[in-house]
C-alpha cells in the first residue's frame, strides 16, 4: 500500500497521518496473543506504559518489520530504516492514566531527529477511552519546547509541556478503529486523556528513524542524568530495510 501525495503533503504540513488502511485480523490478533503473554510473564508491570518490549521478547520484533507497516514509514522517512523503540500503552477501564502533553523529540537522543512513531490502534481508541490528542502543525518549528518534570504518579511520561504553552494548545483527537494506525512526527506536541470509560485502550508504537541518523549513547546518559526520562542507553537498535547506516550506530543482527 502506498501513500497517496495528499498523504505524504498532509504529513509534512501537519506532522501526522493514519494510513490509509487497516491491519489484518490475523495480524491484530497475534498482537493481543502477545500482549497477553507478556501480561502473564510480567504480573506486576504497568500496564498503562510498557517500553522496550523487543528487549522482552524479540517476538515483538517480528509485528515491527510487517512490510505494510515499513511500507509507509519509507515513504515519511527515506529507504534506510532502523527500528529502535517499542511500546505498549494498555490503559484499563475506568483506571487508565493520562499522558501529559509533550514531543517525543524531548526524549530521544537521536541527531538528526528526522523519527517517526507508528501508534497501533489494538482496541478502538475514543475519545472516551483516552485516545491520542495532537497538535497539527506543532512540529514545523523542528525545536523542543519547555518541558517541565512532573513524577505524578497519575501520568505516563514525566516531561510536561510548560503551561505556559499548554494553554495556547488547539488539539485534534486522533480516533483510531481496531487495525488503523497512526505515523507522528517527533516534534508533534500530543498527549492523551486518561482512560474514564468501561472498554480497554490498548495501542502499540514502534519508533523508526532513518539509518542516516546517529543513536547517541552519549548523549542518551546525559539526559537520563539531566532529565530523569527513561533509560535508552542500551536501546537495541534493528536495520530493518536498506543498508546505509551512521558508522556510529551499533546495530544489533536479528
Amino acid at each position: 500500500m502506498k501513500l497517496s501525495t495528499r498523504d505524504i503533503d498532509a504529513y509534512m504540513k501537519d506532522g501526522q497521518i493514519t494510513a490509509p488502511f487497516k491491519l489484518s485480523k490475523q495480524t491484530l490478533n497475534a498482537m493481543e496473543s502477545q500482549m497477553q503473554a507478556l501480561f502473564d510473564s510480567y504480573p506486576d508491570l504497568d500496564t498503562n506504559y510498557l517500553p522496550a518490549l523487543i528487549e522482552k521478547d524479540r517476538a515483538w520484533l517480528d509485528f515491527a518489520i510487517l512490510p505494510e507497516i515499513l511500507d509507509i514509514v519509507e515513504q515519511v522517512i527515506g529507504p534506510d530504516i532502523i527500528v529502535w523503540s517499542s511500546a505498549l500503552f494498555c490503559k484499563s477501564p475506568a483506571h487508565g492514566k493520562a499522558t501529559p502533553w509533550h514531543q517525543d523529540a524531548q526524549y530521544w537522543p537521536i541527531k538528526p531527529l528526522e523519527t517517526t512513531t507508528v501508534w497501533i490502534a489494538i482496541d478502538p481508541a475514543t475519545q472516551d477511552n483516552g485516545c491520542l490528542r495532537i497538535v497539527p502543525g506543532s512540529h514545523k518549528t523542528r525545536e523542543i519546547f519547555p518541558h517541565t518534570l512532573n513524577n505524578s504518579d497519575q501520568l505516563v511520561l514525566n516531561q510536561e509541556l510548560d503551561t505556559t504553552l499548554k494553554n495556547g494548545l488547539v488539539p485534534k483527537n486522533l480516533i483510531l478503529e481496531r487495525g488503523m494506525f497512526s505515523l507522528h512526527d517527533a516534534y508533534m506536541v500530543h498527549g492523551a486523556e486518561p482512560n474514564r470509560s468501561t472498554k480497554r485502550r490498548a495501542g502499540l508504537t514502534y519508533r523508526y528513524m532513518p539509518a542516516s541518523s546517529h543513536f547517541d549513547r552519549t548523549l542518551a546518559r546525559k539526559m537520563l542524568e539531566d532529565l530523569n526520562v527513561n533509560d535508552v542507553t542500551e536501546r537495541q537498535l534493528f536495520l530493518v530495510r536498506g543498508t546505509r547506516s551512521h558508522p556510529s550506530n551499533n546495530l544489533t543482527p536479528f
